[in-house]
């Protein structure tokens, strides 16, 4: 007999949390199939964003297509996941990234997650659990819900055999460089391209372009900028690329083009103005090569702390460490989050 996992998500950009639920729920398929299993996967994904109340009750009763053995949810449709499965002996991971009351949400989403956690709070079925992505939100959750049922970690994994051809290998940069003039080329960039060479520019990778990042991010942007540097952000979304005085935002249509220039550049800013569960730029950065500076809480303190990158307070203290650059970069400190070690954190989970 067949047996299925429902994957359920929404969002109109394929985001790094949705990269992340999406890999768990195709390796927990290949781990419960190794298991002589007939496991399916579906996935069930709305490619819209949810903005008023009308909308969210659609956005909620989209939990009850949690029907499968196991059921892989995004917080805003657990509550109709947990009552569909309230008596059954159905499976629910209910993903959870990160959680800040400050980052904008409206009154009906805040009582829709003060609701959410006292229904995980109370709940007694033991089917039910919450999967995190660093060890600070696993702690946080367990807080948050009395420990009344298991939080896993489940974090984000790369594959390091991949990164290393970028990790200052400037050869491989050269041979990229006209694949990556021509990337530029067809995603309508609004500056000329820059000049690769076999050597690190003056250049500084603010981060992905996001409402995560922090005001200070663009102080700094103007500060460096006066002195030199070029100063750019990163996305995966042709729609947000653009360039004003100070910065340019970048759309990358190839990874590969997105790593060279990170690669190249003297270092990556995680100046993030939330709490953030995990930044997989901030990991990529360490990958090849390139050193991280951090406004570094919650999750992100976790990266920061087991990478050695540079944690900061403020503008200065930024502009200090950029200054100073005496900075390196270990990857090899974060060796555990190796793709190859997967399965040992869902043997850890399932057991």
């Amino acid at each position: 007999m067949i047996k299925t996992i429902n994957y359920i998500s929404f969002g109109k950009y394929e985001t790094g949390g949705y990269k992340h639920e999406l890999f768990f729920a195709e390796q927990l398929c290949k781990y419960l199939n190794k298991e002589n299993s007939d496991i399916q996967l579906n996935i069930i994904r709305k490619n819209k964003f949810y903005t008023n109340p009308f909308q969210y009750i659609k956005l909620f009763l989209l939990g009850l297509k949690a029907n499968g053995n196991y059921n892989i949810v995004v917080a805003r449709v657990a509550l109709f996941a947990l009552l569909r499965n309230a008596f059954t002996q159905n499976k629910v991971y209910i993903v959870l990234h990160n959680f800040d009351k400050s980052d904008g949400k409206s009154f009906w989403l805040k009582w829709y997650y003060n609701y959410l956690f006292w229904v995980l709070k109370n709940t007694t079925n033991k089917k039910v659990s919450i999967v995190a992505v660093a060890p600070f939100w696993v702690n946080y959750f367990k807080n948050k819900i009395n420990n009344n049922i298991p939080v896993h970690l489940f974090p984000n994994f790369f594959d390091g055999e991949f990164y290393e051809k970028f990790f200052q290998n400037y050869s491989f940069v050269e041979q990229k460089n006209s694949q990556f003039e021509r990337s530029r080329e067809q995603s309508y960039s609004v500056s000329t391209t820059l000049d690769m060479t076999s050597s690190k520019k003056k250049q500084i990778h603010l981060g992905q372009w996001s409402f995560k990042n922090h005001p200070d991010v663009f102080e700094v942007a103007e500060q460096l900028t006066s002195k030199g540097y070029y100063c750019y952000f990163s996305t995966n979304f042709k729609d947000f690329a653009k360039k004003t005085n100070d910065y340019e935002v970048v759309y990358f249509e190839q990874f590969d083009n997105y790593l060279t220039q990170m690669a190249l550049s003297e270092f990556t800013l995680a100046l993030t103005g939330i709490n953030e569960g995990w930044n997989r730029v901030v990991h990529e950065s360490i990958l090849v090569g390139t050193p991280v500076i951090a406004y570094a809480k919650a999750g992100l303190l976790d990266l920061v702390n087991e990478s050695k990158s540079i944690s900061v307070n403020n503008i200065n203290e930024v502009l200090q460490v950029i200054e100073n650059k005496n900075v390196h970069v270990n990857p090899s400190l974060l060796a555990h989050y190796d793709i190859k070690n997967v399965y040992d954190f869902l043997n850890k989970m399932l057991i």
